[in-house]
């Protein structure tokens, strides 16, 4: 995203030190122009050389990333890609909270369905179906869902860099259980055509 014209900051009720501009794409397929926002507590000394590099920019429209995940499920492939939507527009709790429903319902689909999901994700470590680095994974993803179910968080937000570690901790799972082992086979199918062609 390039500059298009001078950002300008917005008036005082608004908040300390808010600046907005206009941004155009530099993709030459798109060119299409979005507005970037950011709530500041310090002053620019120069607004238009500093606000193209901050990272703290908020986009309209909304940048939502929807990954798809072919080898999932189709519900649990939809929730995930749901997690990753709640994350591009900050809803941070509503990712967590998805990725956690995602690890359970992994669990179930694989005829997990007794006792509670720290019980069930012991269990898919227990039946071979995650190695024990990703059985802390899911714990983690775990606790941060009890946390946003259980109203631990109403007084402090989520922090973003957990919200995001735990979504591709989510993504994590989903590799091991379904995507990793559907890999394997497409590989292994396309070894075996190219054995059968080479002994004809």
């Amino acid at each position: 995203m390039a500059p298009f014209g001078q950002p300008y900051r917005l008036p005082l009720n608004i908040g300390p030190y808010a600046y907005t501009g206009a941004y155009v794409c530099s993709n030459e397929l798109c060119k299409r122009l979005s507005i970037a926002t950011v709530y500041r507590q310090t002053q620019y000394s120069n607004p238009n050389g500093e606000m193209p590099v901050d990272r703290n920019l908020s986009w309209e429209p909304a940048m939502i990333r929807r990954p798809e995940f072919p080898d999932v499920p189709e519900q649990i492939a939809a929730t995930a890609s749901e997690a990753h939507a709640s994350l591009s527009v900050q809803a941070y709790r509503g990712a967590v909270a998805l990725a956690r429903a995602v690890v359970e319902a992994t669990a179930k689909h694989h005829g997990i369905t007794s006792g509670n999901l720290m019980s069930k994700i012991d269990r898919m470590h227990s039946d071979g179906l995650i190695r024990e680095i990703t059985r802390e994974v899911a714990h983690e993803i775990r606790h941060g869902g009890n946390e946003i179910a259980h109203g631990d968080l109403a007084d402090e937000p989520m922090p973003i860099e957990d919200a995001e570690a735990i979504v591709e901790f989510m993504d994590a799972v989903l590799q091991e259980v379904f995507q990793g082992p559907a890999q394997m086979k497409d590989l292994q199918r396309r070894r075996q055509e190219r054995e059968e062609r080479n002994s004809e």
